[in-house]
């Protein structure tokens, strides 16, 4: 199984948005904090245990970047790069 790290694109696999696609911000206490840039902002990420989430092993490396370096990033990026996707 792939490791989830910040930046990556992840499905969530439970729960009412299950199918739901987003991209982890952080990780902490075992928990990932995932948002989408609509209903799940930068502000307020949905809080998700791993065994919850289906990663798909994309890396969107400049928001990755961003969250690693605690940079400014806009809830409108994320959601240009999710509806961008081609997952499968």
């Amino acid at each position: 199984m792939l490791e989830i790290v910040e930046g990556m694109i992840v499905v969530s696999t439970q729960g009412r948005d299950n199918g739901h696609i987003y991209i982890v911000k952080n990780i902490e206490n075992g928990y990932a904090y995932v948002v989408d840039g609509k209903q799940r902002t930068i502000q307020n990420p949905k809080k998700k245990k791993f065994k919850h989430l289906r990663p798909t092993g994309q890396i969107i490396e400049s928001i990755q970047e961003k969250f690693r370096g605690n940079q400014k990033i806009l809830d409108s990026e994320i959601r240009k790069t999710i509806d961008n996707l081609s997952i499968i």
